[in-house]
């Protein structure tokens, strides 16, 4: 171990105990990844990194006790949640210490629609306690039971729930973010509001977050239900129309093409060969008018049952959002993903997409709201709803999938960067408010060096 590392462990191994360290062997290297192996550009680049020890603090005050010893040495510290990001967000670009913040997993309260809770509390956790206090999470990755929310409000954006609530960042749905700065005396600087905001989906570069509030939902009770046809075009209509009708209470809206449903193995008895697949999670006491209308529209309803209080598999859910690229993966290692964002002319954008790469993109919709205030009700606005995805992409090479993206890009339709572990500067506004806040928790440029691009200190930036 480099001498440095050395006065640390040593430091750290008094401070919270040797048993919670990691320094070598697979849990080291496990510590220090995620999932940005779905990237074919991100593998050459992310797999060499690791952390030199994993810090895994049961308490604020441990937590606080690793920071400062960390600041002292002058290392990297890079902060984890369950791992569960595609993009490298909490790979240690640098080396230095990750700290794995699962045993800070407290629920503190649930209280008037408002969860207040740690950061490595798992998220299907937080759904089964706020179910029993007639609640539900707004919005929560396929991932839930064992995604953290911090590292979904450090890493992600959206999903399930999404096409009701938006994302993590819409309207209420943070209401503050407590951050401990990496300083000789670490603070707490609790955020709240619009300026919350600007902490979200920053990779753990702006400090380290301790205790997160967040709004909750009234509870419903869903069905899952799956629709399936030969005609993707009556399909998409339907979905399309069935999601953006107010009166219709829906958590998932989600689009597969063939042979997309394929790929669903334990899903196998529920698939039909050459068919399309929709799903839907709605308001149980709105199952019958819903299976009725598709059936009215061509559509078969081949899966029907009710998400379990307190949820237990199967969940429909474990096929959405990037899960489906984990499925396909595993009949077709070939494929990786795109993030992709349509107009209201999607269908015009995607034929032409397709049309221009025959047999290299396979469509996978999800639906969202762009504005959640105008969702629900007879007098719900249709174009409150947008249209989303994640295309699955037969990968050839670098050089054709930027030609892939840049076509996308051509046709209007707005591409995330998920091949790339640098974080997405959405706006010179998000950028300036997130330099300000690394300033202000990270003075010496130590937290998760490498991944805030565009920000000037980062003492490693020589070093590999």
């Amino acid at each position: 171990m480099n001498p440095v590392f050395g006065s640390v462990h040593a430091q750290l191994s008094a401070l919270i105990g040797a048993e919670n360290l990691v320094t070598e062997g697979d849990s080291l290297d496990t510590l220090s990844k995620d999932y940005y192996w779905y990237s074919p550009l991100l593998r050459p680049q992310l797999d060499p990194k690791r952390a030199d020890l994993v810090a895994r603090p049961g308490s604020v005050e441990e937590l606080r006790a690793v920071i400062s010893a960390c600041f002292a040495a002058g290392v990297a510290v890079t902060p984890r949640g369950g791992g569960t990001g595609n993009y490298g967000q909490c790979v240690p670009i640098h080396g230095g210490v990750v700290i794995d913040v699962s045993r800070l997993d407290r629920i503190h309260s649930v209280e008037g629609g408002v969860v207040r809770a740690e950061p490595g509390v798992r998220l299907g956790t937080i759904e089964t306690v706020a179910r029993a206090s007639g609640w539900e999470l707004r919005c929560y990755p396929s991932t839930w039971m064992k995604a953290t929310l911090g590292g979904f409000f450090g890493g992600g954006a959206g999903g399930i729930g999404g096409v009701r609530w938006g994302g993590i960042a819409s309207i209420d749905t943070v209401q503050s973010i407590t951050l401990m700065t990496l300083e000789a005396e670490p603070r707490i600087l609790r955020t709240t509001g619009a300026e919350a905001r600007v902490a979200l989906r920053t990779f753990g570069t702006t400090g380290v977050m301790v205790e997160i509030e967040m709004r909750l939902a009234p509870k419903l009770d869903y069905d899952q239900l799956a629709f399936c046809t030969p005609n993707w075009s009556a399909l998409l209509d339907w979905t399309d129309a069935a999601t953006r009708r107010g009166t219709w209470r829906k958590r998932v809206a989600s689009q597969f093409e063939w042979p997309i449903p394929s790929y669903f193995k334990p899903l196998k008895k529920h698939v039909r060969e050459n068919e399309h697949m929709s799903f839907l999670l709605v308001d149980r006491v709105q199952t019958d008018e819903v299976v009725q209308s598709a059936a009215e529209a061509g559509l078969t309803c081949v899966y029907r049952r009710p998400l379990l209080d307190p949820p237990k598999p199967p969940f429909l859910s474990d096929f959405t959002f990037n899960h489906t690229t984990l499925w396909a993966m595993k009949t077709e290692p070939a494929i990786t993903y795109l993030q992709a964002g349509f107009t209201q002319d999607f269908r015009r954008q995607m034929a032409a997409w397709q049309a221009k790469f025959p047999g290299e993109i396979l469509i996978h919709l999800e639906w969202g709201a762009i504005d959640p205030l105008r969702v629900d009700g007879p007098d719900a606005s249709p174009d409150a709803i947008g249209v989303g995805g994640i295309p699955l992409v037969f990968y050839q090479s670098e050089a054709r999938f930027r030609e892939l993206i840049a076509a996308g890009v051509e046709l209007g339709i707005s591409i995330g960067n998920t091949h790339s572990y640098h974080l997405p500067e959405v706006s010179v506004e998000n950028t300036a408010a997130r330099h300000a806040l690394k300033r202000e928790v990270d003075p010496r440029g130590l937290c998760n060096p490498g991944k805030m691009k565009s920000y000037p200190i980062n003492p490693f930036a020589a070093t590999k």
